[in-house]
């Protein structure tokens, strides 16, 4: 931007000037040197016009007179390394109005002038570059990568073929900045922006999402014997194996692989947002299956997230009242059925889903069973019936999207009353991951669905959600705290009453689960607890031996209910 321009002694002639300007020099102003060192500056257009004169007499009264009396004296200068936005700032606070910049180099001489208007241009585009690119890698940013998205979704309506959106989450980026701090993880955000820009070439563009999530949109080729999903599936792999591969200039453990997610379309009228959404659904699909893998979203994804379920069953726990002796609700427990008929707890199958992204497929599943279950008992048993089943949810299905969207879904095609549903949510989830769902949460809770927070007490990380945005309705005491007060272990017994304090406290509920043995009832009904679940009073039973539990109101001071298990089974009946 800087523009070289003739450099004169303060006593030279306004005559000489003016001759310089009409027959040779084009710059668009003139710089004076004092003797004292300091710069004065004459603008083209304004020295022209008074040496013009109004009648034609300018030149004949200032021709002799020195080029310093028309200088403009103590301007702001600048040097070649001066930032645009620092330029801006001192063209814009003379009062005089905007004029140009004197130049000096590093030395103080005057090398020549810089204008506002070219300024102001380059601040301009300086701004539009910066949000159109992240500043850390330097990749499109977020704003750019939507539009940009929109333009090759829009493009469909003209040429056919089919977009590509991939989205990509780093799997340890917090690891590395805990381990090596912020610096290190900036570097490696700037390595994985710069391998998905190599493997990717010419055939679309990158762009940071914010965090350690980036995305890729990509036109795919058009061909009768090109498949659009295999290609972006195959383009997906392409960007996977870009960051699997090291980058040798960062340490071993300052590296990290991705979880990928794709979507596909062929239609113009797709809504990008929406696109955008199904690839992140994938991308949290693949990161729950253990990371470092690439996942399709859409209608061919869903029918690879479906779940064999004809071997699995539900068995049923009463929670009852202890002052009442009522059955206040049932719990959902999964189990498998062995070939020789009997029940067994599926962590298998639950692993596996897990691994495989289909714990929500699993746990919706078991929503839509237990809610029909509990709409037939409704009409069969009137009053006997339960009046809310609890079901869990997996710690995986808390990170999907649509959490809520499938889970009411299910609620809804059973025709149960949402009210009557608790959903039960490990503290083994971990904190994160139940305050990102937060969101989805509220949702169904605002819905009429209603929350327990299980496990509480196997650890102390969850004491501090009561209280929070968590929609929690009700807490259930892990077995471990009730087994240890029904020991005389002084620190359970007081776990037991501090929860049921805090409950009080935030008006929830409290469940002690897994009471087994008097001493351990005797312990949850000295600390206030009311509502109670375990094999003193019944194992999961299945829905005959349920409905057979609920109309007969066992007598609850007996030592065990019929069908007590042996402690070996104990734990895994009252998960």
């Amino acid at each position: 931007m800087i523009e070289p321009c003739p450099v004169v002694p303060a006593s030279t002639p306004c005559a000489h000037v003016d001759q310089g300007f009409r027959t040779q020099w084009t710059a668009p102003a003139v710089l004076v040197r004092a003797a004292d060192g300091a710069i004065g500056l004459v603008g083209r257009a304004a020295f022209l016009s008074m040496m013009a004169g109004r009648y034609g007499y300018g030149r004949s009264l200032w021709g002799k007179r020195p080029i310093a009396a028309l200088a403009t004296w103590g301007a702001a200068t600048v040097q070649p390394t001066t930032t645009v936005a620092e330029a801006a700032a001192l063209i814009a606070d003379t009062v005089e109005g905007y004029r140009d910049l004197p130049v000096l180099d590093e030395h103080g001489t005057p090398v020549g002038v810089v204008r506002p208007v070219h300024v102001m241009r380059a601040l301009a585009d300086q701004t539009a570059h910066r949000a159109a690119t992240d500043e850390l890698t330097g990749v499109a940013s977020r704003a750019r990568f939507i539009e940009s998205l929109r333009d090759q979704v829009s493009c469909l309506a003209q040429v056919p073929g089919a977009v590509a959106v991939v989205f990509l989450d780093l799997d340890r980026l917090k690891p590395v900045n805990d381990l090596f701090g912020h610096s290190l993880g900036d570097a490696l955000l700037r390595s994985v922006a710069r391998r998905l820009v190599q493997a990717l070439g010419d055939q679309g563009l990158v762009g940071r999402l914010g965090g350690d999530e980036f995305a890729v949109v990509s036109m795919l080729p058009v061909a009768p014997d090109v498949d659009p999903t295999a290609a972006a599936l195959d383009l997906g792999e392409r960007l996977r194996l870009a960051l699997a591969t090291r980058d040798e200039s960062l340490p071993v453990l300052a590296e990290s692989r991705a979880s990928v997610g794709v979507a596909v379309t062929e239609s113009a009228s797709t809504d990008t947002e929406v696109l955008l959404r199904t690839a992140d659904e994938a991308m949290y699909a693949a990161k729950v299956a253990g990371g470092d893998r690439v996942r399709l979203a859409g209608p061919a994804a869903a029918k690879g997230r479906t779940v064999p379920t004809d071997d699995l069953l539900l068995v049923y726990q009463p929670v009852v009242d202890v002052r009442s002796d009522q059955v206040t609700a049932v719990e959902a427990l999964l189990r498998t059925r062995r070939p020789d008929g009997t029940l067994e707890f599926p962590s298998e199958r639950l692993h596996s889903a897990a691994r495989a992204g289909t714990s929500l497929a699993l746990d919706r599943w078991v929503l839509a069973t237990a809610c029909a279950d509990m709409e037939r008992w409704t009409r069969t048993l009137g009053a006997d019936a339960p009046a809310r089943v609890h079901v869990n949810l997996a710690p995986e299905s808390l990170r999907v999207p649509d959490l809520a969207a499938t889970l009411l879904a299910a609620i809804e095609g059973s025709g149960l009353d949402r009210h009557r549903v608790c959903l039960e949510l490990s503290e083994y989830a971990g904190v994160d991951d139940l305050v990102r769902a937060t969101p989805q949460l509220t949702i169904l809770a605002t819905a009429g669905v209603s929350f327990a927070l299980d496990d509480m007490g196997a650890t102390l990380g969850a004491l501090r959600l009561l209280g929070t945005a968590l929609p929690i309705d009700c807490v259930k005491v892990d077995r471990s705290v009730v087994e240890g007060s029904g020991q005389g272990l002084a620190f359970d017994a007081e776990m037991l009453s501090l929860v049921r304090r805090l409950a009080e406290r935030f008006t929830i509920d409290v469940v002690a689960e897994g009471v087994e043995t008097v001493p351990e009832d005797v312990a949850v009904r000295r600390s206030g607890i009311h509502q109670v679940q375990g094999f003193l009073r019944s194992r999961p039973l299945v829905e005959e031996d349920l409905i057979a539990f609920l109309t007969r109101c066992p007598d609850p001071s007996a030592d065990a209910a019929p069908g007590h298990e042996p402690d070996g089974r104990a734990a895994v009946g009252s998960l």
